[in-house]
Formats: structure tokens, C-alpha cells, sequence
């Protein structure tokens, strides 16, 4: 259907609506109104109306106008504090991509700010779980999510999969599979209802079919991440799944894209991240601007439920789950995270005023499980650490906050020790340091983006860089930097590439170090 149309019936229905609302009054009041009542009423009223109606519809347009003329003359400034690359240094580790939004699910809460402000003052404690318990049948702590409508979504997601796998039977899954999946679509919804703000969005719904390319929608990248053991099929269903849920927000089903990395290798939350800012340009421009010349959007989801009878023992036979008065465990927990990834012209078009930027990660791996280690280096994640700083040209006194989703376990916490020891100084990790895994527990891969959307937090309330650090798991480590985005900081001035004088040999590369 045309503008044009729309606006037609839009001013018949106006003055329709007008018309049999005066003519009802002046029945049920008994008056008989004169040529100026017929005209007043009648004719000039609807007619304000519409043109109230228009005149706030010219005002959002300027508005978008003039966000858009800002981040144009944003991208065609020089970006004053922009590092020079050291000799070696690849240009495309200066790559960035915008945090436009993000959003949280975790035991005490959707609220990332406040969950911040809780962890930091020490004030949350999990609970015992009455369903969960050891192998003396004690309750064990345990991080749950009340009020999960986990029944709802496997009768609605039963449905959608008979309906688009006719014939082909559905894999047996448990509880926790049905609540991480429950998780996850809430996620998916809270971000599709922020993707509406897109300034492109109502013009491409406006437009005719064969004109709709020309209005410059971006494609929408969606990257699900859902638990390991999961089935490869199993997995990019679901993601197929999650991807309808943000188009029934309101998204256009032929803009989005789901990523196929979503059944593929295990890799780190942060090294798929890291991913997405790496394939967001071309090497060839070498551009060391946040401020891309094409478009980008990408949505990140990640949602796993620990809260499984088998999981809980296997961690028991493995001297790994806290219970009782050990205090050197791992909780069983449940979480779900996402954000919003954009170039920084979309972000400041979609309202966001201060972008923070997820800078590039590094990634490493340990060849020896740390929990089996008797004594481990602390050497890798400072390594790894360094080498994000370096990327994200940040010096570590600039560093406000650091967020792990490291838990209470004796190996984590000494890596983090030795971390704050060699490469953070500057740091007080007694009040300067976060750790998710401990407060809210262990939910894999949602803990290490929950992690991510702390450090957001942080970075967007305070304005200085912050650090996140992942060191949950027993091989993989990962550290990326963010911070505000530097043309749009007020007064920010250039600072120094703080690995001038750095004797790191980390790789630049996702997945190359290793100890």
C-alpha cells in the first residue's frame, strides 16, 4: 500500500471520527448547530488535527536528519585520537564496532546497572535450590531464574518446528534445554523491540517492494549462541527459531541473517565477537575510524541453563561443584545476554548519544586443563590482556573496571591476581574488579557475554575503559577492552599506544596463544 493511500484514509478517518462525534453531542444534547458550529467543528478541527499530526511527523524527521547530519560530519573529521599503529601492528586491530544495545538475564534480575552496583557492594548471596542437590541429597547453591515460562515456549516452539520440519521428529530434551531456550527468546524480543528505533526502518516498510533496496536497510546479522552439547541441527533450528521471534518485533524477515557459526565450532563468546568486528569491513581501507563507510548491524544472543541433576553430579565427580563450607567451586547457574552491534553512524542515528565500543579481543587458549594444573601461569592472560590494551590504544591507569566471569575457584583467582600484579597495577582489584561467576554462578557462555554487558554498563555510566576478562572455563581465555567512542567523548584528548614499551608476545590473532 502506497504513502499515499495511507495518508488518504488517514484523513477520512479524522474527519469521519470528528463528524460522528460532534453529530452524536449535539443529538444527545438537543442543540441544532449554525453554519459557524458546521464549519468550527466540522471542518477546521480535523483539519488542526492532521496538521498537528504532520507537523510532529516533520519534527522526528528532522531529528533523524540531523543525527544523520552529525554522524556524517563525525565520519568525514579525522578521529583526533586515534593511536598511530606500531610498526607491525596490523590496522585492522584498531577495528570497532558500537555496543548500541544490550540487554540481561541473570538470577538477581534484568537490571545490568543495578546487578553492577549489587556485585560491587557484595550485598548477593546465592540461595539454596531445593531442586538441585549433591550426591548426600543436600540442596546445593544454585543461581535460578523465577517465573521462566519454559512450558509456553516448548508448546510454541513445537509448533513452529512441525510446521517447517514436517515429518522429522524432535530431539528428547530436557528442563533446562526448554529455560535456556526461554531465555534466550527474551532476549531476543527486548532486542527487537530496541531494533525499532532503526531511523530506516518505517521508511523501508513505507516503501514500495521493487523501491525498498534503495532506502538502505542494513541486513541484520544474528548469532545465536546456545550450549555445546547441544546438537549442531538442534542448535541452528533454534537460532532459526530466535530470528523469527525479533522478526515479530517488527523486524523485515528478508533483512535478517542468521549466522550458520551458530551450529558450528565451540569458539569463545569474545573470539565470535571478535569475529563479527573483523568481517564488518574491508581490510583494503585500512580505516582506523570507528565511523564505517557501509553499514553494519549485528545481534549477539547467548543462553544456557546449568540447572541439570547430570551436570551437578558430573561437577561433583569432578571436584568442582561448591557446596557446603568449600568456598573453591563452581554454582550451578542459569543466564541469558545479548547486545546490538552497529557501525557507529547507525548507532548514533538508532539514539544512542555516547557509543561504547567493543574493541578487537584477544584469545588464547592453556594446552593443560587448569583444573588438573597444580600450579597455573598467570603468563597467558596477561599476555592476552596487553595485547587487547594495546589494540584498544589504552593505557592500563585508564582502566576504571575490570569484570570476569571468573567464579571462587582458587585457579581463577590466582590468574586474576597475577593479572592485576604484572599488567594492572593501577588497578584495585578489592574494589575494581568484578566477578560474575562467583556472585551469580556458572551458565558458560552467558556468564562470559553477561560479563560483556557489565563491562558496557560500566563504560556507558562512567565514561572511562573498561576491561572484560574471561577466565571461567578450564582451557579457553579471552580479554577485550571498551570504552566510549573517541569522537564523540567531549574534550577527549589523543592518548599514547600504551604497549609502546610492552615486551608482550601474545599474537594479534583470535585463538593463537597458548601455554
Amino acid at each position: 500500500m502506497s504513502t499515499w493511500i495511507k495518508r488518504g484514509l488517514l484523513t477520512v478517518a479524522v474527519f469521519l471520527m470528528t463528524w460522528v462525534m460532534f453529530i452524536t453531542y449535539w443529538s444527545g444534547a438537543n442543540h441544532m448547530p449554525d453554519g459557524g458550529d458546521v464549519i468550527v467543528y466540522l471542518l477546521v478541527l480535523p483539519a488542526v488535527f492532521l496538521l498537528l499530526v504532520w507537523g510532529v511527523s516533520k519534527a522526528r524527521s528532522a531529528l533523524v536528519a540531523a543525527a544523520a547530519a552529525k554522524a556524517a560530519a563525525a565520519a568525514a573529521a579525522p578521529a583526533p585520537t586515534a593511536a598511530p599503529s606500531e610498526p607491525g601492528h596490523p590496522p585492522e586491530r584498531r577495528w570497532t564496532l558500537a555496543i548500541v544495545a544490550t540487554a540481561l538475564r541473570s538470577p538477581f534480575g534484568a537490571d545490568a546497572s543495578s546487578l553492577l552496583e549489587q556485585i560491587k557492594s557484595q550485598s548477593l548471596r546465592l540461595p539454596l535450590d531445593g531442586e538441585l542437590v549433591n550426591d548426600q541429597d543436600m540442596p546445593i547453591l544454585a543461581g535460578r531464574i523465577g517465573d521462566l515460562q519454559s512450558e509456553e515456549t516448548r508448546e510454541i516452539f513445537q509448533a513452529w518446528h512441525q510446521q517447517h520440519f514436517p515429518g522429522q521428529d524432535l530431539m528428547l530434551m530436557g528442563d533446562a534445554h526448554w529455560r535456556s531456550l526461554t531465555l534466550a527468546a527474551d532476549i531476543a524480543r527486548e532486542l527487537g523491540e530496541r531494533l525499532q528505533w532503526h531511523p530506516l526502518l518505517e521508511e523501508y516498510r513505507e516503501a514500495a517492494r521493487h523501491r525498498q533496496e534503495e532506502v538502505g536497510l542494513p541486513h541484520l546479522h544474528l548469532l545465536v549462541l546456545l550450549p555445546a552439547h547441544w546438537g549442531s541441527e538442534h542448535r541452528m533450528q533454534a537460532a532459526r527459531w530466535l530470528g523469527e521471534q525479533v522478526c515479530l518485533a517488527g523486524w523485515p524477515a528478508e533483512k535478517l541473517n542468521v549466522l550458520p557459526a551458530a551450529a558450528g565450532e565451540n569458539a569463545h563468546p569474545l573470539q565470535h565477537l571478535d569475529r563479527l568486528v573483523a568481517t564488518s569491513r574491508d581490510a583494503r581501507t585500512q580505516q582506523p575510524s570507528p565511523y564505517l563507510a557501509s553499514s553494519y548491524l549485528a545481534m549477539v544472543i547467548a543462553a544456557e541453563c546449568n540447572l541439570d541433576p547430570e551436570i551437578v553430579k558430573a561437577w561433583q565427580q569432578d571436584k568442582q561443584l561448591l557446596q557446603g563450607s568449600q568456598n573453591i567451586g563452581k554454582a550451578p547457574a542459569e543466564a541469558a545476554a545479548g547486545l546490538i552491534l552497529a557501525d557507529a553512524t547507525q548507532a548514533l542515528a538508532m539514539g544512542t548519544a555516547d557509543p561504547v565500543l567493543l574493541h578487537r579481543a584477544s584469545v588464547g587458549r592453556h594446552e593443560q586443563s587448569v583444573d588438573q594444573a597444580r600450579r597455573v601461569s598467570g603468563e597467558l592472560l596477561i599476555q592476552l590482556a596487553q595485547a587487547a590494551l594495546r589494540d584498544a590504544a589504552i593505557a592500563p591507569d585508564q582502566l576504571a573496571l575490570l569484570v570476569s566471569d571468573g567464579d571462587y575457584r582458587a585457579s581463577r583467582t590466582d590468574e586474576i591476581m597475577k593479572l592485576g600484579y604484572a599488567a594492572l597495577p593501577e588497578l584495585d582489584l578489592g574494589s575494581q574488579c568484578v566477578k560474575l561467576g562467583a556472585t551469580c554462578g556458572s551458565a558458560g557462555q552467558a556468564t562470559a557475554l553477561s560479563a560483556l554487558v557489565l563491562a558496557h554498563t560500566a563504560t556507558s555510566e562512567s565514561g572511562e575503559p573498561t576491561l572484560c576478562v574471561c577466565n571461567e572455563d578450564a582451557h579457553r581465555r579471552a580479554v577485550v577492552a571498551l570504552s566510549l567512542a573517541p569522537v564523540i567523548a567531549a574534550g577527549a584528548a589523543p592518548v599514547s599506544d600504551p604497549a609502546a614499551s610492552s615486551t608482550s608476545t601474545a599474537s594479534h590473532a583470535p585463538a593463537s596463544a597458548t601455554v
